[in-house]
């Protein structure tokens, strides 16, 4: 069953679809080895992974679509990319979508972000600002009609929330700007809304008032349990920074402790031993293939 395929029948099963990060195909085999039943390629991991920098919008689609496409091949689950805003206006939109839909993911998602987009709470960076919503669902149809397969989803994300600090976001009640641009997104045809809550009685409201599929996420910002997301009816859940921060955490502890012994049987615990590695690198797999075609 082709990827996209397999995400719609996961959504119309009702089946909660859990998608978490990777920055790349050996982190991504980890989040399938683990039982989860998808995998999100998110702009934050992979330009912290593949650059050593922040979510400053510093990665090219040319990037971006080089780990997407070994994170499909290496997994047989869903894939789910951040598309940003686009790479551009909607004539990027379009060309982007075949380009990420050819990489052999099931679905993006794109922001209504202005260029460069960036990750809405990093400190000491000043606030995105958006495109108008007329704009943004210009994006939306060129997406829609630029895929070739209808399963493919586009999935539509708005960042008011992104815009101003958070102060200002709940005295000038802001979120009801996103519940109007959200429920835009879809009649433009996006397939589900992504919504930010960073609280349980946010994620309900949103939940109420925008009458769409909807895609959740967690993390530092948002720090809720995957059932919270089920209750609301939320038909994918992301965990976007969990694989990437627990293996800095692992690697962080690990390093330091080797420097302080100095000797790598000291460690021994805090790695993985080669048979473990050489099953999740599907070693024994190639031995077959060396053999069958006489490989020398």
């Amino acid at each position: 069953m082709k990827a996209t395929a397999m995400l719609r029948n996961m959504i119309d099963k009702r089946q909660t679809v859990v998608a978490i990060g990777a920055h790349d195909a050996f982190s991504a085999i980890l989040v399938e080895r683990a039982g989860f039943n998808a995998v999100y390629v998110g702009s934050y991991i992979t330009e912290a992974s593949f650059l050593g920098k922040p979510d400053l919008g510093l990665m090219t689609k040319t990037e971006r679509l080089m780990i997407v496409r070994n994170i499909a091949k290496s997994v047989e689950i869903p894939v789910i990319a951040d598309m940003e805003e686009g790479y551009g206006n909607a004539i990027s939109v379009m060309d982007a979508v075949r380009d990420f839909e050819a990489s052999g993911i099931a679905g993006v998602h794109i922001d209504d972000e202005g260029l460069p987009s960036k990750c809405p709470f990093l400190p000491e960076i000043p606030r995105n600002r958006l495109i108008s919503t007329e704009e943004m669902c210009g994006k939306i149809r060129a997406a829609v009609e630029a895929r070739e397969d209808s399963d493919f989803m586009i999935i539509a994300r708005s960042d008011v929330i992104g815009t101003v600090p958070l102060e200002q976001y709940y005295s000038e009640n802001m979120i009801e700007e996103v519940i109007r641009r959200s429920n835009a997104y879809r009649a433009a045809g996006a397939d589900a809304i992504f919504i930010m809550a960073v609280t349980v009685k946010e994620l309900r409201y949103l939940a109420e008032k925008i009458d769409a599929p909807l895609v959740g996420i967690f993390a530092t910002v948002e720090p809720m349990a995957i059932a919270e997301f089920e209750k609301v009816g939320c038909k994918i859940v992301i965990g976007s920074l969990c694989s990437l921060y627990m293996s800095a955490r692992g690697m962080i502890d690990g390093l330091k402790a080797l420097k302080e012994t100095g000797d790598w049987n000291a460690v021994q615990d805090k790695m993985v031993n080669d048979t473990e590695f050489f099953d999740i690198i599907k070693l024994k797999e190639y031995g077959g293939l060396y053999r069958k075609f006489n490989i020398t």
